[in-house]
């Protein structure tokens, strides 16, 4: 269950970059300074496909140069995924109960097409299982956790002996998709529903996919302003980006205070009005694009 970590944002996806070679960068990546001390913010993709676990030559620069690694959670804490599993098991029964009827066969119906039996779907939380379908969907195209941005992350800095630290605990993000309002939870089963195996769904995952390999700041902002796409519900825009980025903006000044910072955070974290790189401007960082090429 090592791939738990990769699901929670559900939003989301290096070569090598030789001194002599133009090789591509993927993701974004930003520098943001203040007081003379220099820190790092990089949009990370939780799948991947294989080429883009690589580091580049930014990136590799940007681990160099900080004192600490910063994920959205500590993926290596102990006992971790097993609380995962602990928190969706307990909120299983009420979040089946959210559902209603309609909703409830909905789900039922796309879990039996992937293998997966009434009874077992069930024992966990309808939340834990549409993160599921969602990294279904990124497998099709040939994206993969293992090919994720944060694994590669963490072999660079226990090579490198930088300390991990969190913005969050697997509590917060735990209550914050086990606990979610039960409009929210039936949005998400409908758009999954209408969207499984259908090339607006493909459409929208590639869009994404591209954007963030591009480095694409502004198209992955086109997808976190609403009306923007239809699969940003008002609740995942208002929940799972914008009052979390305020509470990461907060935890990233403190950290930020005593030590040089890499920050690594789901791409879409970055964009948009309540975005990462405009939280930090407002706290008075200066930030921008960090060189991916010597």
């Amino acid at each position: 269950m090592k791939r738990w970590h990769f699901l929670w944002c559900g939003w989301l996806a290096l070569w090598l970059v030789l001194p002599a070679l133009a090789a591509p960068a993927y993701g974004p990546l930003y520098s943001f300074s203040k007081q003379g001390r220099v820190h790092y913010l990089y949009g990370t993709m939780h799948v991947g496909r294989p080429g883009t676990d690589t580091p580049d030559w930014g990136l590799s620069q940007a681990m160099a140069r900080s004192e600490a690694l910063v994920l959205e959670l500590d993926v290596d804490a102990p006992g971790a995924p097993a609380e995962v599993l602990a928190l969706a098991r307990q909120g299983a029964a009420r979040q089946w109960r959210q559902l209603g009827p309609d909703s409830r066969r909905l789900l039922l119906a796309q879990l039996q097409r992937t293998g997966v039996e009434p009874d077992q779907a069930r024992s966990l939380a309808p939340a834990m299982w549409l993160m599921q379908l969602t990294l279904n969907e990124y497998q099709r195209l040939g994206q993969a956790t293992q090919e994720g941005s944060e694994t590669m992350l963490l072999q660079m800095a226990r090579r490198e002996q930088r300390p991990l630290l969190a913005l969050e605990t697997t509590g917060e993000q735990g209550r914050m998709l086990f606990e979610m309002p039960a409009a929210a939870l039936r949005e998400w089963v409908r758009q999954t529903a209408e969207w499984q195996d259908k090339p607006e769904a493909e459409r929208y995952y590639r869009d994404l996919i591209a954007a963030w390999e591009r480095g694409d700041l502004p198209a992955l902002q086109s997808m976190v302003v609403l009306p923007g796409y239809p699969r940003l519900s008002a609740w995942t825009q208002r929940e799972m980006l914008d009052r979390r980025n305020q509470a990461m903006a907060r935890r990233i000044d403190e950290m930020a205070a005593s030590r040089r910072l890499l920050v690594a955070v789901g791409a879409l974290h970055l964009a948009g009005p309540q975005g990462l790189v405009k939280l930090l401007r407002q706290r008075g960082y200066q930030v921008t694009v960090a060189p991916r090429a010597p």
